[in-house]
C-alpha cells in the first residue's frame, strides 16, 4: 500500500467529524463501516497493518470529545489568579489576554482601555463573571466556542477589577519579549503603515494593520503574506540552511535550522500554518538523516495528523483548511496543471510554466475553502502571486535581517529598511490596481457542504484526467465534464432555492429575511447586527437585495448603519403615513445618508414611502404593506396557501404561520441557546428550524 499515512489521516478526520456531529447510533455505524472498509482494503492490498486505521478513527472520536468538553457551562462570579500567556488588541480597542489560571483553566480576558493592561508573563488577579463560550447565533455567524476552544480556552471574562503582579519568566515569555523588541525596531525605522505590514509578515503581529490595505491585499490574492505561512517558513529555512551549509555538513545544518525554526514558531505565536511548515521541515530533516526520499504528500499528511491529534478542532479552522489545502493542491494538482498548460501549447520559458503550474494548483485548491467560509474567491490571485513572487524572498529575509541588526545598530538597519519600504510600496500600488478591477472579489455564496464537495470533486477529476494519456485521457475527461455539470447544477439550486424561506436573525435590529429564488426582501430596524445581516446575504450569494423595509422610522443616530445597508439594497421602504417630529428626523437622516453615499461614489437607493393598503406582487409572493401614523410598517406575504405576517403593531418582527405566532430569536432565545429562527415553505408544507 502506497502512502498509508494518507489513509490514517482520512480515518482520523472521519473520527473527528463523527465525534463532533454524530449521535451514538451514527458513531457506532461509522465504526462498523470503518471496519468493513479495512477488510476491503486488506483484500485489495494484502497490507496487514490496515486495521490500525480503525484506531485512528477511534482516536479522532475520543480526542474531539475531549476538546468539546467545557468546564464552564453557566454564568458564574469568580476571582481568579494566573499568568498572562498571550496578549492582543481587539478591533474595539480592548486588550485580549489569555490567562492560564492556577487551577489549570485558560480564560480569555477582555480588558477595557481605562483598566490596567497586562504584559506577557505578568501575574494577574481578576474578578468578574465567567461566561461560557457562545455558539453561533446566526447562519454563518462567528462561533466563539469553536474558535476559542481550539486555543484551549475554557471561558471568557470582562473583569470588574484587575490586580497585576510580578513577571514570571519562562521560555515562551522570553521569546515573546524578543518579538516585542523586534516589533519596536520596525516601528522606529518605518512609517506606521509599512511597519504594521512587516510586523505581520515576519512576526505574525496584526495589531495595527490598516484594514483598507488588508482588503486590497485580499483582492490581489496575496493576503497570505500578512501571516506566518508555510511559504514564509520555507523561505527562511532555505535561506538559513544555505548560510549554515557553507560551514557545516548538510545533516548538522538541517538539525540546527529545525531547532531555530521551532523557536521562531514559538516566538511568533505558533500559528497553524507555521506549525505545519515546521513539522514538514522536521520530516524532511529526519528523512535525510535516515537516507529516505522526501515525499510531499506523506510529509503534509504527517503534519496534518499530528496537529489534529493535538487539537481536533483545528479541522474546522479556516486557516488550517487553507494551509493544508494549498499544500495538498500542490502535491496533487501541480503536475496535471503543467500537462494542461502543455496541451495549450504554452512555451516552457525556463521554469515559468512549472512555477505557473504550482501557483495555479495552490490557488485552485483553496477556492472551495474560500467559497465555503468567506463566500467569495479572489479572481486574479494567480496573477497577483506571480507578480510578487520575485520579491517575496527578498522582503522576508531583509525583514528579519533589519529586525536583528536594528537591535544593535540602528543606522545600518535604517539603510537596509529602505529596500523593505520600496517593496511594500510596490505591493500597495499593485494591490490597489487589482482591487479596482471588476469582480476582483467574486461573490460565490457558501456554507453548503454539497456545493463544496462537488467543487473538490471537480479538482480531483481534473487531476485524474490529466494524469492519463491517449484514449484513457478521453474517457477520464468525460468524468471531469460530468463533475463540472454537477457543480453548476448544485450552484444553481443553491442560489435559486425552491419555496419561500424566512429567516429571523438574532440581532438588535430584528432583521427578517424573506427569500424566494432571486427575490430578497429584508425587514427590520437599523439598530445593530448589520454584520450578521450582510454576512447572511453573502452566504446566499446576494450582492444586491431587492428592498429593505424599515419597520419604524429611521433616526439620525442610525445614519452610519443606514449607509452600510444602502450599499446592498435597491430600495428603502419607509412609512408614508407618519407625521410630526419623527418624520422630520427621518427626512434629515435620509439626507445625511445620501450625502455620505455621494461622497463615496455610491448611488443612493430609491426611497419609497408606503401608505396603508399598498400592495406589491413579486413572482408568486404577494407583499401587502400597511403602516400607521407612528411610522410602523407590517408586511403580509402570501405564498401558495401559506400566509405570513411580519411586523406591524408593536414593530417587532413576529412571524404568524396559520394562526401560530413565533417571535424572533432575539426575544425568545435571548440567552442565545438556540440561535436564529428559520422557516421554509413550498406552499404546502412548512418546515421550521431553530
Amino acid at each position: 500500500m502506497k502512502r498509508p499515512v494518507l489513509w490514517c489521516l482520512g480515518f482520523l478526520i472521519c473520527g473527528i467529524v463523527l465525534g463532533a456531529y454524530a449521535n451514538l447510533l451514527s458513531t457506532s455505524l461509522g465504526v462498523v463501516l470503518g471496519l468493513f472498509l479495512c477488510v476491503v482494503l486488506y483484500r485489495i492490498y494484502k497490507y496487514r497493518p490496515v486495521f490500525i486505521f480503525v484506531l485512528f478513527l477511534l482516536l479522532g472520536i475520543w480526542r474531539v470529545g475531549h476538546s468539546l468538553h467545557s468546564y464552564i457551562v453557566y454564568l458564574t462570579s469568580a476571582q481568579l489568579s494566573g499568568v498572562a500567556q498571550d496578549i492582543g488588541v481587539t478591533t474595539g480597542g480592548n486588550q485580549r489576554v489569555i490567562v492560564r489560571m492556577d487551577s489549570g483553566l485558560r480564560v480569555m480576558a477582555y480588558i477595557r482601555p481605562h483598566q490596567p493592561w497586562a504584559q506577557l508573563g505578568r501575574e494577574i488577579t481578576i474578578t468578574g463573571e465567567l461566561r461560557p463560550l457562545a455558539y453561533s447565533a446566526n447562519p454563518g455567524g462567528y462561533d466563539q466556542f469553536q474558535h476559542l476552544r481550539a486555543q484551549k480556552v475554557d471561558a471568557t471574562i470582562w473583569p470588574d477589577t484587575i490586580q497585576l503582579g510580578d513577571v514570571r519568566l519562562s521560555p515562551i515569555v522570553i521569546l515573546r519579549m524578543a518579538r516585542d523588541r523586534l516589533a519596536a525596531v520596525y516601528d522606529k525605522l518605518l512609517p506606521l503603515r509599512e511597519a504594521a505590514v512587516i510586523r505581520s509578515m515576519v512576526l505574525g503581529d496584526r495589531a495595527d494593520m490598516d484594514m483598507d490595505l488588508a482588503q486590497q491585499y485580499r483582492a490581489m490574492g496575496i493576503f497570505h503574506i500578512l501571516s506566518i505561512s508555510g511559504l514564509h517558513v520555507a523561505i527562511l529555512m532555505m535561506a538559513f540552511n544555505k548560510t549554515l551549509g557553507l560551514f557545516l555538513p548538510e545533516r548538522k545544518s538541517g538539525i540546527i535550522v529545525l531547532v531555530v525554526m521551532v523557536l521562531y514558531c514559538l516566538m511568533t505565536g505558533a500559528g497553524v500554518a507555521t506549525v505545519r511548515a515546521v513539522t514538514m521541515g522536521g520530516v524532511l530533516v529526519f528523512g535525510k538523516i535516515l537516507n529516505r526520499q522526501y515525499d510531499l504528500l506523506a510529509a503534509v499528511a504527517w503534519a496534518c495528523a499530528v496537529l489534529l491529534i493535538y487539537e481536533p478542532l483545528y479541522l474546522f479552522n479556516v486557516g488550517f483548511q487553507l494551509s493544508f489545502s494549498a499544500v495538498f493542491g500542490i502535491g496533487v494538482l501541480s503536475a496535471p496543471v503543467e500537462r494542461f498548460l502543455a496541451k495549450l501549447r504554452m512555451p516552457q520559458w525556463g521554469k515559468f510554466r512549472s512555477g505557473l503550474g504550482v501557483g495555479i494548483a495552490a490557488v485552485s485548491a483553496t477556492y472551495p475553502v474560500f467559497a465555503f467560509h468567506m463566500y467569495e474567491i479572489q479572481l486574479y490571485s494567480v496573477v497577483g502571486n506571480l507578480i510578487i513572487a520575485p520579491t517575496t524572498t527578498i522582503i522576508l529575509v531583509m525583514g528579519l535581517v533589519v529586525g536583528l541588526v536594528g537591535l544593535v545598530w540602528t543606522g545600518g538597519a535604517a539603510i537596509l529598511a529602505g529596500t523593505i519600504y520600496f517593496i511594500l510600496r510596490f505591493y500597495e500600488i499593485g494591490s490597489s490596481f487589482f482591487a479596482g478591477l471588476p469582480n476582483a472579489m467574486l461573490l460565490t455564496g457558501g456554507g453548503s457542504l454539497i456545493v463544496t464537495g462537488f467543487g473538490v470533486a471537480v479538482l480531483l477529476m481534473f487531476a485524474y484526467a490529466f494524469n492519463g494519456f491517449g484514449d484513457v485521457f478521453k474517457k477520464r475527461l468525460s468524468l471531469l465534464f460530468l463533475a463540472v455539470m454537477l457543480l453548476i447544477i448544485a450552484l444553481f439550486l443553491r442560489h435559486n432555492p425552491r419555496g419561500l424561506h424566512v429567516t429571523v436573525l438574532d440581532t438588535p435590529g430584528n432583521y427578517t429575511v424573506v427569500r424566494h429564488r432571486g427575490d430578497v426582501l429584508v425587514l427590520g430596524l437599523p439598530r445593530g447586527g448589520e454584520d450578521a445581516l450582510l454576512r447572511y446575504l453573502d452566504m446566499h450569494g446576494v450582492r444586491r437585495a431587492g428592498g429593505f423595509i424599515m419597520t419604524e422610522l429611521p433616526r439620525t443616530q442610525d445614519v452610519n448603519r443606514l449607509v452600510r445597508l444602502a450599499e446592498r439594497f435597491d430600495v428603502f421602504y419607509i412609512s408614508g403615513d407618519a407625521a410630526g417630529a419623527g418624520a422630520s428626523l427621518a427626512q434629515v437622516a435620509l439626507e445625511e445618508v445620501a450625502e455620505a453615499l455621494y461622497e463615496s461614489g455610491v448611488a443612493m437607493p430609491q426611497v419609497l414611502f408606503l401608505h396603508n393598503g399598498d400592495a406589491y406582487r413579486v413572482g408568486r409572493k404577494m407583499s401587502h404593506v400597511s403602516s400607521d401614523v407612528t411610522g410602523e410598517i407590517g408586511l403580509r406575504v402570501v405564498f401558495g396557501d401559506t400566509a405570513i405576517n411580519i411586523g406591524g403593531g408593536t414593530g417587532s418582527a413576529n412571524v404568524q404561520i396559520k394562526g401560530y405566532v413565533v417571535t424572533t430569536a432575539a426575544e425568545t432565545f435571548s440567552t442565545r441557546e438556540y440561535g436564529a429562527f428559520r422557516m421554509h415553505s413550498n406552499g404546502r408544507r412548512i418546515r421550521m428550524q431553530d
